[in-house]
């Protein structure tokens, strides 16, 4: 399901390694001494071309997981996830953290940013389950040869009941 870049939000990639020992603070250059090409990537809103090509994976990603078949929903997952994350992980993440999104029966799709350095972008989307409990999750894509390809997602959370 879950595809994402080294810099993006890789919930997958969290709960499939172990956290990163926290770091000593470290002195941050005043703002004038960073060059401006050294300021973070640059991020946009989606195209729509993007943004429909980001949902056209989530939608087949999601559908294939409706019909139990992980293999095909594992091929919407980025390169670098599937080189870090086996199909079996894959499947015991999907069934163990993100059982909703086997059965979810309507995806809503909100806000979507795209990093122009980086070729990756950030879509946010709510899954009703069973037309009753609403659950939120950000998505983290790559655009690869084959279209774009998730790379990771953040912690399920229930955010509401639906009508």
């Amino acid at each position: 399901l879950m595809a994402t870049s080294a810099c993006a939000l890789q919930a997958l990639r969290v709960e499939s390694e172990p956290a990163p020992a926290e770091q000593p603070h470290q002195q941050i250059p005043e703002p004038e001494a960073v060059p401006e090409t050294e300021q973070g990537p640059e991020f946009s809103e989606c195209s729509q071309t993007t943004q429909s090509g980001i949902e056209t994976t989530i939608n087949a990603q999601t559908a294939s997981f409706a019909v139990g078949d992980y293999e095909l929903a594992y091929s919407y997952a980025s390169p670098s996830f599937r080189s870090s994350v086996s199909l079996q992980r894959f499947i015991g993440i999907i069934e163990g953290s993100y059982g909703p999104l086997i059965s979810s029966s309507t995806l809503g799709f909100g806000s979507c940013l795209y990093f122009s350095e980086e070729e990756l972008a950030t879509i946010d989307v709510r899954f009703t389950e069973a037309g009753a409990t609403v659950y939120a999750l950000r998505y983290v894509l790559v655009e690869t040869d084959l279209g774009w390809r998730v790379d990771g997602a953040s912690a399920l959370a229930s955010i509401g009941s639906g009508a």
